[in-house]
């Protein structure tokens, strides 16, 4: 019996398509054949068409869920979960292990903590969708340990099209209630600083002047030497009138507003030319109302004495109790743009460009007791202000070759930048020092310690510049080997990222010359720092430390070539096999503004003078994925691979630095060395029907020096800074079901005829166990005499609890969507789960051998998300409406973050209520 095997089309091609291909052979061949096998007819999408073990989300997927940025839809994800509302973690790895391309190129990242772009800024309505995989292929950066998000614009459209939307929306806790503002600029509301905020030529003169001209020719002090006249200017040179006062003010309604259109032209019988545009615009709040216990030590048990809570010596140095109150307000604006070329059926063109903007103003209140003065109730005021803006630009094009055995030529090129600009963010200290007294000013206040004037008044500028070049080239080359259908890929790779950073945070220091300290105790703040007083009663200076390494330049350059064989072995195996090899030198550099010689840090002349690792190394990574057809509609993978994850820039800067979220120090770790991680999947998958399918899968990643973020403490305070585990292994299995059926199939209920049922579920168990067996380094404090940081090389087993989960991994997820639809009446209905167990935000600081010394890991609790999403097309006034309805956190689930202590007592790390969301739709297209 004669037999045409057609698996491999059957991997690349739809049910329609194959059933049209099987007819074609069948009248080409005729009676030349006896039969025609296929394998997986009936699995038409793209996650059975991949040689790898993937999840695929599309532009349907988007409208159901009702998720308007990519944060949110990839939280639905199998294996995926979201931190901090922006920063994807895949299998349990957080954001570090993980990368996000658009069109195949990296995003720069306006984030000062992190080298990864923030998926919240990035919109749903500009995607087609997106894939995420999770087994490494030699195409893909080797940087690669949950996964690789590849985010897809949309294609050039068949036809003509416009949409219009708007929204509005509520937030039980913010909206319509009285939140926390100040006045700001007038340009506040467009998410625009108009000028209020910008340094003034003199402080941009004397403080922002400094550093190299070229690496290794830096002065020795870079401060000038101010004059008495001098000195006046620069203190009244700030804004001080609306940007020193908070009020309370009712939060409006949430709203955001967007456009997207496309054409398309035939401009000649072989070039069709095409666009896509899409712009959005959005204002939104959310309060906070919570708790914070920081910086306990054996016990989170305390006396409470209202109104000042703990008593004298109950709370250790450096720990802080108290209430949190703030209001941020995000201003969003995007636009994208699509311009493509189609050039007869062989050639593409495609430019994507990009900009985002987010901006947050942020007004918030901290009242504490402090460990270090338990008598005194402390009030922080804070005014902060930060823009974030992408923007990218990218070329590429496809070219397939027929006389070339239609060889496959893809090609990219992009260039982009990322800034965050603090233009001015303002902090100001009062204390209590009576039970029921008045919050007063401590500078030359004699009822008040003098330790509190220092830093109770001060003043920052910060900016963060990334740039970000990719190009690459992919050949596909379709060729029978050994008489076996298949393709050989080969390719290159150039990634260039720069960073460059600055920050200048300056205090008011008191002249105790003037005598007028005591009038100064019961002021505000805009009349403290007002012409009057601040002129010659307080001087605006910097803040000078040789930790706080407030200038840093970062680059990242990797040139990398892969090779891969997608080949089928027999009748129904196909394998994907080939490695990459990657050569990167990344290093960074920082100083001190007012000790630049003394203070001057390169990471990699740090490792090599004191004999350690540095980071440029070279890498072979190799990948092997194996993929089983044994009976039909079922298919079997498995896979193995190599990959490695770089430290981020910020976390190799010696430095401290505030993270403006927690409003905790976070010290860099120069001495930090590449994660190198062995990777191994199988899944099993059985496919019932188009996008229908149920999958069960396991995996183990085994990482050599996993990069962790632990507390510390130091004489500056109770923190937090990063340090290479020896050793960790990460493990579990995925389970995921998605099936469609009509309802009459179900009921005979005249009512459900017409109506579709959509089930999609997905759960995912997972284990890690970080191991204690080894050394772990440290950074040291920067001292003159080093010219730098020192190492601390101590035994993993004193600053480790050994078998303990890695940061950010939930042992369990569960997403369930529950979903009506009916295309005759064009609706539908959502009912969304989305559940995360317990993580650690925060691992454990150990300051000694006994158990007693360990002071827990933060552990994290994600609120349970239970929402409703619905829409309904109206063909009143020509048709085309659309009008949609969503609730949020309907359970009213709150956030938690808190640390058990061995007595059995709990603290509040950091705890607030979350509101229930509310919001309508309309939309139009034409």
């Amino acid at each position: 019996m004669g037999r045409l095997k057609v698996s491999t089309l059957t991997m690349l091609l739809g049910t329609t398509a194959m059933s049209m291909t099987q007819n074609a052979l069948a009248q080409d061949v005729g009676s030349n054949i006896d039969e025609i096998v296929v394998r997986g007819v009936n699995i038409p999408d793209e996650k059975r068409a991949t040689s790898e073990i993937s999840a695929v989300l599309d532009e349907e997927s988007f409208q159901r869920t009702g998720d308007s940025d990519i944060a949110s839809a990839l939280g639905r994800v199998t294996g995926l979960s979201i931190t901090e509302g922006k920063f994807v973690v895949v299998r349990g790895l957080n954001e570090r292990y993980s990368s996000v391309t658009l069109d195949g190129s990296p995003l720069p990242s306006p984030e000062p903590l992190r080298r990864v772009v923030p998926l919240d800024i990035i919109p749903t309505s500009i995607l087609s969708g997106s894939l995420v995989q999770k087994t490494f292929s030699p195409q893909l950066s080797g940087e690669f340990g949950g996964g690789t998000i590849e985010l897809r614009t949309k294609p050039i459209p068949d036809e003509t099209y416009f949409n219009i939307s708007a929204s509005i929306g509520l937030d039980t806790v913010t909206n319509l209630s009285r939140g926390l503002t100040y006045d700001g600029g007038s340009s506040d509301w467009a998410g625009f600083d108009d000028g209020t905020r910008s340094a003034s030529p003199e402080i941009e003169q004397a403080f922002f002047g400094v550093g190299p001209d070229s690496i290794g020719n830096l002065p020795e002090f870079g401060l000038p030497l101010l004059s008495s006249a001098q000195q006046n200017i620069l203190d009244t040179s700030i804004d001080s009138t609306n940007t020193t006062v908070l009020f309370r003010d009712n939060i409006p309604a949430n709203w955001d507003f967007s456009l997207a259109g496309g054409t398309v032209a035939e401009l000649s019988d072989e070039v069709v030319f095409g666009i896509n545009l899409a712009g959005s615009f959005g204002n939104s709040w959310q309060t906070r109302d919570g708790r914070r216990e920081q910086g306990l030590t054996g016990s989170a048990e305390f006396a409470d004495a209202a109104p000042f809570g703990p008593e004298t010596g109950n709370l250790p140095n450096d720990a802080a109790v108290g209430n949190f109150f703030s209001t941020t307000q995000d201003v969003t604006s995007n636009l994208a743009g699509t311009f493509g070329f189609e050039i007869g059926d062989n050639h593409t063109i495609t430019s994507t460009n990009l900009l985002l903007r987010s901006t947050a103003k942020d007004a918030r209140t901290l009242t504490f007791i402090d460990g270090d003065n338990d008598g005194v109730l402390v009030r922080d005021e804070f005014f902060d202000f930060f823009e974030r803006q992408v923007w990218q630009t990218q070329l590429r094009g496809e070219h397939v070759i027929p006389s070339l055995n239609d060889l496959t030529i893809a090609w990219r090129g992009a260039f982009g930048q990322a800034e965050r600009d603090a233009p001015l963010n303002r902090a100001f200290r009062t204390v209590q020092t009576q039970p029921g007294g008045a919050f007063q000013q401590p500078f030359g206040n004699p009822d008040v310690p003098s330790a509190f004037a220092l830093n109770a008044a001060t003043v920052s500028f910060s900016e963060v510049d990334d740039t970000n070049i990719d190009a690459g080239v992919d050949f596909t080359l379709p060729q029978d080997l050994f008489g076996q259908a298949g393709e050989i890929k080969f390719g290159y790779a150039f990634t260039d990222k720069e960073r460059d950073s600055f920050v200048r945070d300056l205090q008011y220091l008191f002249d105790e010359g003037f005598g007028i300290g005591s009038a100064l105790s019961g002021v505000r703040n805009d009349v403290l720092v007002s012409d009057a007083a601040g002129t010659d009663a307080l001087d605006l200076t910097l803040i000078n430390s040789l930790v706080s390494l407030d200038n840093a330049t970062s680059a990242l350059q990797v040139h990398a070539g892969y090779l891969g064989l997608d080949y089928e072995v027999g009748d129904y195996v196909r394998v994907a096999a080939g490695f990459r090899y990657e050569v990167n030198d990344l290093n960074t550099l920082a100083f001190a503004t007012s000790q630049p010689q003394a203070s001057f840090s390169d990471a990699n002349a740090l490792s090599e003078a004191n004999g350690l690792e540095t980071l440029d190394q070279d890498f072979f990574l190799p990948a092997v994925t194996v993929t089983w057809n044994p009976l039909d509609d079922i298919q079997v993978r498995a896979g193995f691979s190599q990959t490695i994850t770089r430290p981020q820039f910020r976390e190799l800067t010696p430095a401290t630095f505030l993270d403006d979220d927690t409003d905790q120090l976070i010290l860099g770790n120069p001495f930090l060395r590449i994660t190198e991680i062995d990777n191994y999947d199988a899944r099993i998958e059985y496919y019932f029907g188009r996008g229908q399918f149920v999958t069960i899968g396991g995996f183990y990643k085994d990482l050599t020096n996993p990069i962790e973020l632990t507390s510390f403490r130091t004489t500056i305070g109770l923190g937090q800074t990063f340090v290479n585990a020896p050793s960790a292994e990460l493990y579990g299995f995925e389970l995921e079901f998605e099936k469609t059926m009509a309802a009459e199939d179900l009921v005979d209920w005249s009512f459900v005829q017409g109506l579709d049922l959509l089930l999609k579920t997905n759960y995912t168990f997972s284990q890690s166990n970080v191991s204690a067996d080894g050394e772990v380094t440290l950074s040291g404090t920067a001292s003159a005499a080093t010219s730098g940081v020192t190492p601390i090389i101590s035994d993993a087993s004193g600053r480790i609890v050994d078998g303990r989960s890695l940061q950010g991994q939930s042992d369990h997820l569960f997403n369930l969507q529950l979903g009506v639809e009916d295309s005759e009446a064009d609706m539908r209905a959502t009912l969304l789960v989305n559940y995360a167990s317990q993580r650690i935000r925060q691992t454990e600081n150990i300051t000694g051998v006994n158990a007693a010394d360990i002071i827990p890991a933060v552990l994290e609790r994600p609120p349970v998300s239970l929402d409703l999403v619905f829409s309904k097309g109206l063909d009143m006034w020509g048709g085309g409406w659309e009008v949609g309805l969503q609730v949020r956190n309907i359970l009213g689930d709150d956030y938690e973050a808190t640390q058990e202590f061995a007595d059995g007592s709990v603290a509040e790390f950091d705890v607030y209520p979350l509101g229930r969301r509310l919001s309508a739709s309309i939309s139009k297209s034409f």
